[in-house]
């Protein structure tokens, strides 16, 4: 593949795909999860664990393809190389998000998933819920990070 084509196939990967990742995160934020939120822990974390599994099997390459495309393209135009620098950081920043900040309260609804003692215990409690109510709006973040990704993706393209 010449160059400028690398670089055209590279920007048309760069710029929508963190607004498609941002996108799909705000989803089950705003559209999945608060509408199982009131359901005992039996129903509601089953229901998480498979959003979690599922999710991830888009968000993960999704962010990594975003970060080599964005990398790539700071590599290679050095006079944006701060834009796509910043797109590069901002697709991978949630997954450290998620490691760092999130990953605590994900072990813990996937462990009430998988045991009914866990599940009756977090429904009497209401543990469940409050870890589902965290995990949403962490996920705001989430998809801010991937919005941000994006835009600054689209402004280094339109500023070309």
């Amino acid at each position: 593949m010449d160059p400028a084509t690398l670089l055209r196939t590279a920007k048309l990967i760069a710029v929508p795909l963190p607004f498609f990742l941002s996108g799909y995160s705000y989803s089950f934020s705003q559209n999945s999860v608060p509408g199982v939120l009131e359901q005992p822990a039996h129903v509601n974390t089953p229901i998480f664990n498979h959003v979690f599994h599922t999710g991830a099997q888009v968000i993960v390459p999704g962010a990594l393809l975003g970060l080599a495309t964005s990398s790539y393209l700071a590599y290679v135009i050095p006079a944006q190389r701060t834009l796509w620098g910043a797109a590069a950081i901002a697709n991978v920043a949630p997954l450290l998000f998620t490691q760092l900040v999130m990953f605590s309260g994900i072990k813990r609804l996937l462990a009430i998933s998988e045991d009914k003692k866990l599940q009756e215990k977090a429904t009497a409690n209401l543990e469940h819920r409050q870890l589902l109510s965290r995990w949403v709006t962490q996920n705001y973040v989430r998809a801010a990070l991937y919005a941000v990704a994006g835009v600054a993706a689209l402004r280094a393209t339109v500023a070309a």
